[in-house]
């Protein structure tokens, strides 16, 4: 009997998985969005209870309860259902460590990705995320990434020994959506004074964040956005980009780059909060697979490199420059890069 080749050896079920994993994150949302989770903490057990309570299908529920312990989410036992560790921790809302809201960043790219085809042949997007008409997008999406930015700028407090060393400083946020990088400062240094630029609408859902950190009123919020606003110049001591300059092209970075340039006194600090990938762009594989996001929501966007970044940044003027990677707690390829006027 002959052997078996490497090809009969091989299996196909990595490349099924792969291209079958769009319906696990639409198993995820809808199981969020109808408070699964936190209804069996609180007690709900069986299909019936927690369709009940829910006000969704008895039948449809028990089909979508059943196929949540393959994503490691529940346990069913005798017909009940129990949360896993990381469901009881991360998905019950109410909870501080809850991140579910999270859902919103993989939803508000869907569209773009699902025309991926197109936008290789064009090398356009068919949807934008980059500009004001994406607002209502923004508005849930800012809120998502709380769970991945609170990390980094805790890190940054800490590199910068704000709140220890550093008090009274003032920061200029630019498209600081929920204003967690403020509100993170604030609660180390309550003398500091922050203000964020953002769309309207981004502010607004900034402004109830505050309220519900007990910080209302403490940030000056400016509507608008960093191509057009005046920013007041030689006059902040720290100035910050989280999460944003991937949307931008090159151009438009080192627009933004001399800008916040301008806006620092002498000795203050550039901060930009990104997924910078290696030169080779070989890894972290997550910055990698966000570039093709971009590539779908934006015309010229991608996870920009370091040697990038610094590029724009001496061109800008800036020197020093410095980087704070393996940030604990969030996503792989997050960076914090630190310049000094």
């Amino acid at each position: 009997m002959s052997e078996p080749s490497k090809a009969e050896e091989l299996s196909p079920r990595p490349l099924m998985r792969i291209l079958g994993d769009f319906a696990n994150s639409q198993i995820l949302d809808a199981s969020i969005e109808y408070d699964f989770f936190t209804l069996i903490e609180k007690g709900y057990q069986t299909s019936e209870e927690i369709a009940r309570e829910a006000g969704t299908d008895p039948r449809a529920t028990r089909i979508v309860l059943d196929s949540l312990p393959a994503l490691s989410l529940v346990e069913k036992r005798d017909g009940k259902y129990s949360l896993t560790t990381t469901a009881k921790l991360f998905l019950v809302r109410g909870k501080p460590s809850y991140m579910g809201d999270f859902r919103h960043v993989a939803l508000a790219l869907w569209d773009g990705m699902a025309n991926l085809k197109q936008t290789l042949k064009t090398g356009k997007p068919l949807s934008r995320m980059d500009t004001g008409a994406e607002l209502q997008v923004w508005e849930k999406l800012v809120l998502g990434i709380i769970v991945i930015a609170e990390p980094a700028a805790k890190a940054l407090c800490d590199i910068l020994k704000i709140g220890t060393e550093r008090k009274g400083i003032r920061v200029l946020d630019i498209a600081g959506g929920s204003s967690i990088f403020g509100m993170t400062i604030l609660s180390r240094d309550p003398t500091a004074q922050v203000t964020q630029l953002d769309w309207p609408n981004v502010n607004a859902v900034a402004r109830k964040a505050n309220k519900e950190r007990g910080l209302e009123g403490k940030i000056r919020f400016i509507d608008g956005e960093h191509r057009t606003a005046k920013i007041e110049t030689n006059h902040y001591d720290l100035v910050l980009a989280s999460n944003f300059c991937r949307f931008e092209s090159p151009k438009g970075n080192q627009g933004l780059f001399a800008k916040a340039y301008s806006a620092l006194k002498p000795g203050g600090q550039f901060v930009v909060n990104d997924f910078v990938p290696n030169e080779e762009r070989t890894e972290p594989t997550f910055a990698l697979r966000f570039s093709v996001y971009t590539l779908t929501h934006t015309p010229e966007g991608e996870c920009w490199t370091l040697s990038q970044y610094s590029d724009w940044l001496k061109k800008s003027g800036f020197s020093s420059i410095s980087t704070h990677g393996e940030i604990a707690k969030t996503l792989p390829g997050t960076t914090l890069i630190i310049a000094t006027k």
